[in-house]
């Protein structure tokens, strides 16, 4: 199945999508700028400041750099998300974006989603939910950060993944590769590269989770969403609004 396919199969499962809900999807996907593996994108450094970026293939995460020069990672990117949103209202980056991995992004102007909502509001209301889905899991890993033990905080993380990945693969995957170092998970959940490794061996001695070559199979899904105090909000939509009729 081409990456398009998968795309609109991703957005299809909020509710099934017209032919000119498809056709303002597939709008998206034309022109494609690759990223190697290290590089940062800064809003100062896009050859058209305000184009957002769509997700064919790679890993992204966003991070924001501290006064002591420690980095935070703030969100993940996978294929099928959408990037820049959150730059687009600002003079200056909120915050940069690094490519984990050799990435493809279709790049296309905010105009084109403005057309977009204008006359295909249910389009609107579909990049509204993902943005708030991105918001909620944000939040919670914050919270998980604030207030729960290393463990859980890895656990939780580790879910957090295997759910994002799910929305492509359309069902929930027990075997997938992390996509980040031991140093860019301890960024992510406020840990040390050490405390993330002996963190790592340990959820492998509860048997919860398996590690091979950069994956991770989840072994215990339901004791691991336990010790991560995890919840799914990808499972947690409400959309019966998605039927009132949008004038």
């Amino acid at each position: 199945m081409s990456f398009v396919e998968d795309l609109l199969a991703k957005y299809g499962q909020l509710r099934t999508l017209t032919q000119e809900e498809e056709a303002a999807f597939r709008s998206l996907t034309v022109k494609t700028r690759d990223y190697k593996a290290g590089t940062d994108l800064i809003a100062g450094q896009y050859d058209e400041p305000d184009h957002l970026f769509l997700v064919e293939s790679g890993r992204l995460f966003a991070s924001c750099e501290l006064e002591n020069g420690q980095r935070a990672i703030t969100r993940l990117y996978f294929a099928g998300d959408i990037m820049g949103t959150a730059n687009i209202p600002f003079e200056k980056a909120t915050h940069t974006i690094t490519a984990q991995s050799d990435a493809t992004l279709y790049a296309f102007p905010r105009q084109k989603l403005i057309e977009a909502f204008t006359k295909l509001p249910r389009v609107a209301a579909i990049f509204y939910t993902f943005a708030a889905l991105e918001n909620a899991t944000l939040n919670d890993r914050l919270v998980s950060i604030g207030r729960t033990r290393g463990k859980a905080r890895l656990a939780s993380l580790i879910l957090e993944i295997s759910a994002r990945r799910s929305m492509l693969a359309a069902r929930s995957e027990d075997s997938f590769p992390i996509g980040l170092t031991q140093a860019q998970i301890g960024d992510a959940i406020g840990l040390t590269e050490v405390q993330v490794n002996r963190l790592f061996r340990d959820l492998d001695k509860d048997k919860v989770i398996e590690r091979s070559n950069g994956h991770i199979t989840i072994t215990d899904r339901d004791r691991l969403a336990r010790i991560g105090v995890f919840r799914d909000r990808y499972n947690d939509l409400d959309l019966d609004w998605f039927d009132e009729e949008m004038k």
